[in-house]
């Protein structure tokens, strides 16, 4: 089945697929809703019957990664976090099915710091206390299971172009659904505040960080001379309306998380593959006509909010637009600083073992003023995890990545690996874990690609 999307004809009925999905969206969101276990059912079947031949379990939960989004919006009728879920249950199932591999005991290790708080949390409600715990162990249970999965997974460069096009599918469908459910000629901006309207009536934080997740594929597709759809003209109208719908959603961590990441990997390519500097002196007008494009974009879409957005990333908030005014000391992290503040103090009086999953939002009540959910990740660690979860951070998400990243000597695997690293930790610093998506791009970003005669030859050991 995933060689389905190799051919362009395949691709187009794929393509055509998830367009009628968006359009259900609006006219029958069950039918948005259904298919997302459907794609899961089949996905499994097809691991089950080839042995997850090509690795294919890691494209199809990278495509789950994406339609998460999609299926929320939908109502998500059967688990808020059937998302990490499924990845969760895909990876764990194509690690089982495929060819035998070692299971790398890091990954092993980190899954063992987190079991500690689950015995923390308490709740005279169970039903109440087992949603406190799973939405909160279920993000950094999908980055281990990612890892486990993921890690030093050997794939072709062809291959791995061809088949990563899976997790770009969604972006059909998300985009027909805005469109249609957050028509632009309906929406309204009077403020500089993130917004629902324009994000479909859900989170703009989440939207915009899935669309930064399509827009990077996109972006990281076309500077490696690639096609991420069947023709060159829709990668560039599919990037304009990515760019153009996340920034109209007015939350800046999914634009500004895609743009760090590419710059990432940019800067990767630059200093570690020849061939990419003498290409990038030969496209210097195509890349000056690429930067117009993004600037023009941005022009339209401040056009759009009345001149609202360039506010937005001017730091303003609606006060000082009307005055004219600028609020000293103002922060430009709209909050989480306070939330941080709260979790390091809940930090300093539980250090060793944290609250526990999900208590974290009771403490940040009495030390933030309010009932507020984690923000970022990292804090969130620490509060309610103690030192398991700084351990987990050090380990987890900084020594091993760059352990990885400088053993890994292909350019291809250090772009990517650099791109799909940073997109999740800066989705993990200003949106969490509420998504699947940090976890397994996390996991994705230590897939080693090589070619083919590097392959024969033996040079990717």
């Amino acid at each position: 089945m995933i060689d389905f999307i190799d051919t362009r004809k395949g691709y187009v009925i794929l393509i055509m697929l998830h367009l009628v999905l968006g359009a259900a969206l609006k006219f029958a969101p069950i039918i948005t809703a259904i298919a997302y276990p459907g794609m899961m059912a089949i996905f499994l079947l097809d691991i089950l019957y080839n042995y997850d031949k090509g690795s294919r379990a890691g494209y199809y939960a990278l495509y789950m990664v994406g339609y998460e989004m999609v299926y929320r919006m939908a109502g998500a009728p059967f688990s808020w976090e059937l998302g990490k879920y499924s990845a969760i249950i895909i990876l764990t199932f194509g690690l089982f099915i495929g060819p035998r591999r070692n299971l790398n005991w890091i990954f092993l290790f980190l899954l063992g710091l987190l079991i500690p708080a689950i015995f923390l949390s308490h709740h005279s409600n169970p039903d109440r206390l087992y949603s406190m715990v799973m939405f909160n162990i279920s993000g950094p249970l999908s980055l281990v299971a990612a890892g486990l999965y993921y890690y030093k997974r050997i794939v072709l460069k062809e291959d791995y172009f061809a088949h990563l096009r899976w997790a770009f599918l969604p972006a059909f469908t998300i985009i027909a659904g805005l469109s249609l459910v957050a028509n632009i000629a309906d929406l309204e901006f009077t403020s500089v505040q993130s917004s629902s309207q324009a994000a479909g009536g859900f989170g703009p934080n989440q939207v915009s960080t899935i669309l930064g997740w399509f827009i990077l594929l996109a972006l990281l597709y076309k500077v490696n001379g690639e096609r991420i759809t069947p023709f060159k003209w829709l990668d560039w109208l599919m990037l304009f309306y990515l760019v153009l719908r996340a920034l109209l959603t007015f939350s800046r961590g999914g634009v500004m998380g895609s743009l760090l990441a590419f710059l990432g990997a940019v800067t990767v390519l630059f200093f570690s593959y020849y061939g990419f500097r003498k290409q990038l002196r030969r496209s210097l007008p195509f890349i000056v006509i690429g930067v117009g494009f993004f600037v023009g974009v941005f022009f339209i879409a401040n056009k759009i909010t009345n001149n609202f957005l360039l506010y937005r990333y001017q730091g303003l908030n609606t006060t000082e637009v009307m005055t004219g005014q600028r609020t000293p000391g103002k922060s430009m992290l709209t909050g989480r600083d306070e939330i941080m503040k709260a979790d390091f103090i809940v930090f300093k009086q539980h250090p060793l073992f944290g609250v526990g999953y999900g208590m974290g939002e009771l403490y940040r009540a009495r030390y933030y003023g309010q009932y507020a959910a984690a923000h970022t990740e990292f804090a969130r660690l620490m509060s309610e995890n103690g030192l398991f979860g700084m351990i987990f951070m050090l380990v987890g998400l900084i020594c091993l990545p760059t352990y990885f990243f400088f053993r890994s000597k292909g350019y291809l695997t250090r772009c990517f690996m650099l791109a799909f690293y940073l997109l999740s930790m800066f989705t993990m610093f200003h949106a969490a874990m509420r998504l699947a998506l940090p976890g397994v791009v996390f996991g994705a970003a230590f897939m080693r690609i090589v070619t083919l005669d590097k392959l024969l030859k033996g040079e990717h050991k």
